[in-house]
């Protein structure tokens, strides 16, 4: 057999406080309650009524950006990469909202409100961001609006694969 290597290009996949990802209009807590029954959970809130966590990485060709959300005191999490592509993840019913450019998007019920959320995609791109929205095809929130989010994952191909924790490198 014959099997791909995967890798992860997210640095910090799960350390939102830390560079390379920066905050504009928001804030992170961790220490939350988990997808997979952990405390490696992160409090994303708005400070501002655009409240993002970003990430500025150059990568090309397909590729699936990804992590778990559930919804806070907001129902929606924006997914997008700096080409335009992005999707709303109704985090409240497990439902896709708008999306624009993308190849295929996936909402996936992992239990206990929590969801993995992927967009799929083929551009080239220079930053992936996750915004706390408020409502559908929108990037205004309320202040005080959060949404709990954990693993973070940028990957070539298709489809958003088991996550691969990353640090100051790259996991493969």
């Amino acid at each position: 057999l014959i099997e791909k290597g995967r890798e992860n290009l997210i640095l910090q996949s799960n350390q939102f406080d830390t560079s390379p990802w920066a905050l504009s209009g928001a804030s992170v807590a961790s220490g939350q309650s988990g997808y997979d029954g952990s405390s490696n959970a992160w409090l994303l809130e708005s400070t501002n009524t655009t409240s993002l966590l970003y990430q500025n990485i150059s990568s090309s060709n397909v590729q699936t950006f990804s992590c778990y959300a559930k919804a806070g005191t907001a129902d929606y999490l924006a997914i997008y990469v700096s080409t335009g592509a992005r999707t709303w993840f109704d985090l409240s019913n497990g439902t896709i909202g708008y999306q624009n450019s993308t190849i295929d998007r996936q909402i996936q019920d992992v239990g206990n409100g929590w969801y993995r959320c992927s967009i799929s995609y083929n551009a080239s791109i220079s930053d992936v961001r996750f915004y706390v929205s408020d409502t559908n095809n929108s990037f205004v929130s309320a202040i005080g609006s959060n949404i709990l989010i954990q693993s973070a994952q940028l990957e070539i191909g298709l489809a958003a694969t088991d996550v691969i924790s990353t640090g100051a490198t790259t996991g493969k």
